[in-house]
């Protein structure tokens, strides 16, 4: 793991644990080598919640206009983060998602494309699915709770409290839908994900007992 990576990651899970009593669960479920590792997405506090709970080191998707930004870029840069940004930016960071499955890596990707504007889980869109069945990586479908109520979209700052958990799913493999036409898997996948993510949410508000689903 990269010193600048282990040092961020250090200081966002003081601050998760300290002021949002942050708790992750199904860590057991994280196979070794490749994989995506698939959130619901509520607030700009989703990637760093999912990075300080995968105990190894992951890569994330952004917008172009964030990793240009003179501040924010090259700290996005060495945290392993890839600009999205128009078809053509599309397609190369799909071959950058690809290659990084290829060599046994995490990549944080968020099925529903943007971020809720009601906190709820949104349509799970075919493009994951894609990635899976390309590379044959498998999917672990996590549940984010907490990060709405603290930094949802369109508020200006965070607030400095609050109860935040991340919970891993079991993985979904692409090899169970290989023997259903294209478009017929992309959407078994996408279907799958998004009643993982809800059957995870289910289990995490009754009480989280056990192992996750």
């Amino acid at each position: 793991m990269k010193l600048f990576y282990r040092i961020v990651k250090s200081s966002f899970k003081g601050v998760f644990v300290v002021f949002y009593r942050h708790k992750t669960y199904g860590l057991e479920h994280i196979p070794k080598g490749s994989g995506i590792i698939a959130p619901n997405h509520i607030s700009f506090f989703d990637p760093p919640l999912v990075g300080i709970s995968c105990p190894e080191e992951v890569s994330f998707l952004a917008k172009e206009s964030l990793l240009t930004n003179p501040v924010l870029g090259p700290a996005l840069r060495n945290l392993n983060t890839y600009p999205v940004s128009g078809a053509e930016a599309n397609l190369s960071s799909i071959k950058t998602v690809c290659q990084l499955l290829k060599q046994d890596k995490k990549v944080v990707i968020f099925p529903e494309g943007e971020r809720a504007l009601d906190g709820k889980l949104t349509d799970v869109k075919p493009g994951i699915a894609i990635l899976s069945l390309r590379t044959n990586a498998p999917i672990i479908p996590t549940f984010i709770h907490g990060t709405y109520e603290i930094w949802p979209r369109g508020q200006l700052f965070p607030k400095p409290w609050g109860k935040t958990a991340c919970v891993f799913g079991s993985p979904i493999y692409p090899k169970n839908f290989q023997n259903l036409e294209k478009k017929e898997a992309r959407k078994a996948i996408a279907d799958a994900i998004q009643g993982s993510i809800n059957s995870l949410r289910e289990w995490y508000h009754a009480g989280a007992k056990g192992n996750p689903p």
